[in-house]
């Protein structure tokens, strides 16, 4: 598993290598990450499929310490509301919190990904307004995918967060992002700061008919 981490982009691996390497990695070397690598992952990324070729996906690079930091920062005090709301305990909450901004704020890199749904088909009826608007939603789980082995592939660590899929406006003034953008993920990405533990292949659930 580490051999795979520790491929260069002038070293190709499989696509069986990049899946089976592919892993949620959440420590990180102090290693700055080659914006080169991003941008390929990020094109990688638009290889996805998407409904009726709108391409509903938007990235957002977070390259400097004060924008990881300042995202970390507004999106906890969502997550302290969330936490107190539902009734966790204040030892536990300050615990969690603590964790997310460190964990936000200390990765060399970050991707938030966002949707528009500017681009797609517009219906009366809600319902089916509600199924267009998903299909955007399963492109954007495979872009994500796409980017993940893309990273993995050059060599880099990578976990997904869904923290902005709770506070998409929050996250959106965090960053000034255009007003049509919805985010839905946060990507950190780092250098490994060792393997990781091994990892249980989970048996698919399959009906043949």
């Amino acid at each position: 598993m580490n051999e795979i981490l520790s491929k260069t982009s002038s070293e190709s691996i499989s696509l069986g290598d990049a899946l089976r390497g592919r892993r949620s990695i959440r420590h990180f070397t102090d290693e700055p990450v080659d914006p080169e690598i991003i941008k390929r992952a990020i094109t990688a990324a638009t290889l996805a499929p998407s409904p009726h070729g709108t391409a509903p996906w938007r990235f957002c690079v977070l390259s400097s310490e004060s924008s990881r930091k300042k995202l970390a920062e507004e999106m906890g005090r969502n997550f302290l509301s969330d936490m107190e709301k539902e009734g966790v305990p204040i030892e536990e909450r300050m615990r969690r919190h603590k964790g997310s901004i460190q964990l936000l704020s200390g990765a060399p890199a970050l991707i938030l990904t966002a949707l528009s749904f500017d681009a797609l088909d517009t219906y009366d009826d809600s319902e089916k307004q509600e199924r267009e608007n998903m299909m955007a939603e399963h492109s954007l789980g495979a872009a994500l995918q796409s980017l993940m082995l893309a990273l993995t592939a050059e060599g880099m660590a990578s976990v997904w967060r869904c923290a902005p899929l709770f506070c998409p406006e929050t996250a959106r003034d965090a960053l000034a992002l255009p007003a049509d953008w919805v985010p839905r993920a946060l990507i950190l990405v780092g250098h490994p700061a060792a393997p990781p533990p091994p990892k249980k292949t989970s048996s698919p659930e399959i009906i043949t008919r």
